[in-house]
């Protein structure tokens, strides 16, 4: 009889710790993006980002774009010469900036 209530113990005990609710499981699982700045005037000048043109608002002296994370090859050219090669560096939550010469 002893056997009989231990195992039931068990049993309920196992059973109360499967029925808890897991709405307090949250993902806080969130992609890693961080900023270039672009600052300069952009009249004129093609930027490409891992060779592919990015839109520049030539009426702006300051250009943001969200990236994710990671290196980049950044190249600015002006009436089709390039003026510019840099690698750059994007690291979550934070904003790296480049002068367009």
């Amino acid at each position: 009889m002893k056997h009989w209530i231990l195992i039931l113990a068990v049993a309920l005990v196992l059973l109360c710790a499967c029925s808890v609710s897991k709405s307090t499981q949250t993902s806080t699982v969130k992609e890693d993006f961080g900023k270039l700045r672009l600052v300069g005037d952009a009249s004129g000048r093609t930027v490409l980002l891992e060779g592919q043109r990015i839109k520049l608002d030539i009426e702006k002296d300051v250009n943001l774009f969200e990236l994710k994370s990671g290196t980049y090859n950044l190249e600015i050219q002006r009436n089709g010469t390039t003026v510019l090669t840099q690698k750059i560096f994007i690291t979550t939550s934070q904003t790296t900036e480049v002068k367009i010469p």
